[in-house]
Formats: structure tokens, sequence, C-alpha cells
């Protein structure tokens, strides 16, 4: 038997551990998101040379059911469930109306993205963790689209009197959609937010609470649904005078469009080039905010590499936008990083140690920079236990002791 072991596992069951299957090891390096145990595995990892690395410890009786499930799942009312059940959720949770007893027969239940049940729920949620939001939706609504776009044919299948919920916010900006129909049928919405044309607000305002958020499309405004590139194209799609609901970029070739634009409404942010500057405040557009970028920009990527040769090829610099892992080669020197390179919106940036000054100089919202200094290593024992010839390692998404 090899003398260390090294167990990886996103659920560790260790209710009906065996000490004597593990007591021969030197050292025992447990790694798991969720850690199950009772008063016997608590005794016998006392006795262990057991060092645990664990997001959460769950203390559950050994009878107890356990279950995991990968993608989104629905709790209902015609669900059986056993006493002290417990629940992993890996995706988003729904919860139904009047299931607060099935509720009560879970332990715990644990969840790794989103919860969404009606508001008379609230009460019951006690024994349920999330990571993500929790969106409590009004009883008796008919729930939409959390960004809901109402379409032309919207009047004739609302219901009469009926009361809808999009949790973020709802968009009337069609002009086809008869409003006057909507309220005759008496239709209201609950929402954060309506966006809708100027035009139409003394027709829809009654249909929103007070408190709604209201955003208006001027008249005369061609709308823009997304994020978008000032460029011949969309000029000639949608005119000189845009309201866009989501960013908009500027790079070398749009220089020659701003003199096109009249008017001009930006929900997010503008990147654009430094000598772009003066010619776009000149617009008196209005915006989220201005961020200058370096040249040619490479975003919503998972994953990039930088070397020496993009960067002196790219005559303006590059500036790189949502990206999950950047990855900068150790032939880039720092002062070239300085003068052609720009880091926005960054998960992780792995650098030599030389650059990672000028990396945290050029770098926006970054929220790890790795220099390689401790590459192999996580720290104590861990680091130890991973550079040993003599270990035994187990990778498991379920793993029983």
């Amino acid at each position: 038997m090899k003398k260390n072991l090294i167990i990886n596992s996103e659920i560790c069951d260790a209710r009906k551990i065996k000490e004597e299957h593990y007591a021969g090891y030197e050292q025992i390096m447990l790694n798991a998101e969720i850690l199950l145990v009772n008063d016997h595995s608590k005794e016998v990892f006392h006795r262990l040379p057991l060092t645990e690395n664990v997001e959460i410890i769950l203390e559950v009786e050994e009878d107890a059911e356990f279950s995991t499930v990968n993608g989104d799942y629905e709790i209902t009312g015609g669900m059986a469930v056993k006493k002290n059940s417990v629940l992993l959720v890996n995706g988003n949770l729904r919860i139904g109306q009047g299931t607060q007893e099935l509720l009560k027969q879970y332990k715990t239940i644990q969840v790794n993205g989103s919860i969404r049940c009606p508001r008379s729920m609230a009460a019951f949620l006690d024994n349920i963790q999330v990571n993500g939001a929790t969106v409590m939706i009004p009883d008796d609504c008919i729930e939409l689209k959390d960004d809901f776009e109402m379409d032309s044919y919207f009047h004739l299948r609302a219901k009469e009197n009926g009361v809808y919920f999009a949790n973020k916010r709802v968009k009337i900006l069609d002009t086809k959609i008869d409003t006057e129909l909507l309220k005759k049928k008496n239709v209201h919405f609950i929402t954060k937010s309506v966006l809708t044309r100027e035009e139409l607000i003394p027709e829809v305002i009654g249909m929103f609470d007070e408190n709604t958020e209201l955003q208006v499309v001027p008249v005369g405004y061609a709308y823009v649904k997304e994020d978008a590139v000032l460029n011949e194209a969309l000029v000639a799609k949608y005119g000189n005078t845009l309201y866009i609901d989501g960013s908009l970029t500027l790079d070398k070739n749009s220089t020659p469009w701003l003199e096109k634009i009249e008017q001009l409404y930006v929900a997010g942010d503008v990147s654009l080039l430094s000598s772009q500057v003066e010619a776009f405040r000149s617009l008196e557009a209005e915006y989220k905010e201005l961020v200058i970028v370096k040249g040619k920009m490479v975003k919503n990527t998972p994953l990039l590499t930088v070397d020496r040769k993009m960067l002196e090829l790219a005559e303006d610099g590059v500036t790189v936008k949502n990206c999950a892992r950047l990855n900068i080669k150790k032939d880039v020197l720092p002062e070239t990083i300085l003068e052609k390179l720009q880091i926005i919106n960054c998960a992780s940036v792995q650098c030599s140690p030389e650059q990672k000054s000028a990396v945290q100089m050029v770098g926006k919202h970054i929220a790890s920079i790795s220099d390689g200094e401790n590459k192999g290593e996580s720290g104590g024992i861990l680091g130890t236990l991973k550079n040993l010839a003599e270990s035994k390692m187990i990778n498991a998404e379920k793993y029983s002791l």
C-alpha cells in the first residue's frame, strides 16, 4: 500500500467509514465540496492522519437519503421525500406552491444556482443554502421571461385581469401592440423596470406600479437591442439617431462614422480609442461610462494567450476584455505590456514575476494575478502530498469512505 492518500471528490460520504481501511496511511488529504459526516465518522477522523479541505460539512444520519441533481430541478407537491434527506442541485431550483410540508422533510438543500419560488413560500426556505439569487414570484402571477419583450400579438393572448411578473424588465416597443385592448383587459405587470417608447407612455403607464423604473426611448430614436460596434453596417441599418440597449464599441474604423451620428444614448459603457475621445464627447451622448482602450479589442473569450508577436503586430496595442483566463508569455517585456496591453474584467491572469507589476498597472477588475512563484502549491500539506511519488490518488464525483 502507498504511504499517502489523496481524495478529490465533489461529494464525499464518510458516514460508513471503516477505520481499518485507512489507518495504514501516513497522510490522508481529503478535498471535497461537500462532506457528509455523523458521530461515528467524526470519531474515526480524530484518530486518522487526516487533513480536510472542504467547503461544506453536513452532519447527516446514516440512513438519511442523499441525492444529487446536475441541472435544473423542481420541487412539486406530488413528490415523495424521506425525512432528513439531503439534496444537492448543480443548477437552478424551482419550488412549487404549497410544498412547505415537503420542504420540512429535507435536512438541507444546497443549490449551486438560483432559486425561484412563490412569495408565500419565503418563510419555508430556512434549510436551503443558495449560491445564486433568490427570486420571489408574487402569488397568482403569470410568470414571463426575466427580460420580457412584448411582441405584436401579446394583446391577443393576454388574459382578462391578468397579472404578469417579469423579474427584471418589461419592454413595450412595438407600435403595432394594441395598448387600448390591453387596458380594456385590465392587464397589469409587476417588474423592476419598463422600457417603452416616449409616444407610448400615456398608454402603458397605468399597467405598472408607481415604483417601477421607467426607461424611455425618445421620439425619433432607433432602438438597438444589444451591444453594438459603430460602423457602416450599424448606421445603414438604424440611421444616425440611436438608442443602444447595451454597450457601444468604437475601433479604428469607427472614426469616420462619428460625424454621421446626430443623437446617441447608450445604456451601457462606451469603449473607444484615445484619439476618438474629443470627437465622441462633442456628440453630447448619454452613456454609463467612457472606457478608453488600446488598439484592437479581444473580448468575451474563455482563454487567451498573449505573446510578443501579437503585440508587435498590433500597431495601437491590444485590449483584452471579459476574458476568463489570460496567459502572458515570458517573451513579452514589462515595458511592452505598459505600452501596448490593456486588461479589463478578467478572472485570472497568468504571468511571470517580472511582468506582474506591469499587469497590475494596465489591469482593471482582475480577480486574480498569478506570477508562478507558488506554482504547484496549494498551501501546507496539500502541496507536499501532490509532489510525493508514493501517493494514491482517487478522483470521483461522488465517493464513499
